[in-house]
Parts: structure tokens; sequence; C-alpha cells
């Protein structure tokens, strides 16, 4: 951990390990996307919870997840393929709906819920 105590790396990591899980399941099952997504988002309130529950800056809380959720979100090669969306529409996606709306949303949440588990059950 760096001395600010905010692991980077780690939520890089869970980035890229959910964006290659998105992947295969989007291969083999794309019915079950929403639930991988569902798992993820447990997955980084837990990992953010208990990693930085011994830190008083809620910063730490919002930015883990939204950095992890970022990548997996720029790296989802899958939407690409599918071709679901003409470019125009996946930039926008991607680009704006996404990094500006989506991901803070679900950053919001895993920093309130995580905060509130912090200072309630740990």
């Amino acid at each position: 951990m760096s001395i600010t105590g905010f692991n980077f790396g780690a939520a890089v990591c869970e980035g890229i390990v959910a964006s290659l899980i998105l992947g295969l399941v989007s291969k083999k099952k794309p019915e079950f996307r929403l639930f991988v997504y569902a798992a993820f988002i447990l997955y980084e309130l837990i990992s953010t919870v208990l990693r930085y529950r011994g830190y008083e800056n809620p910063t730490f809380f919002f930015a883990h997840p939204y950095i992890a959720f970022l990548i997996t979100d720029i790296s989802d090669y899958s939407t690409y393929i599918r071709g679901l969306r003409s470019p125009r529409e996946a930039v926008f996606e991607k680009l704006i709906l996404w990094p500006l709306i989506v991901i803070p949303i679900f950053s919001a949440f895993i920093t309130t819920t995580g905060w509130l588990m912090k200072l309630y059950i740990f």
C-alpha cells in the first residue's frame, strides 16, 4: 500500500479480472451479463470495505470502485464485437454515459453502503 493508503494497483487488477470474466460470460452465455455485473458490484463493496475500513478518508470508498468499473467498462470488448450499436452510439456509451453517469452512481452506492458498514458493522 502507498503512504496515503489508496491501493491503485488492486483497483486496476480487479477491473481487469472483472473484464476478463465478463468477456468469458459474454462469449458463452450473454444472458448472464447482468448477474456478473451484480456479483462484481457486491464484490467491490466487500473488497472496498475490507481494504479501507481502517481509514477515515471516504474518497477511497469512491475512487477504488470507480477505477475498477472504469477499467471494466473500457476493456469490455464484447460490446464492440456484438455490434449492437452504431459507432456513434458506442462512443457515447463508452466515453460519456458510463464514465460520467453510470459508474459514479455505482461508486456512490458502494461509498454510501460501504461507509455505513464501516461505521456500524466493523
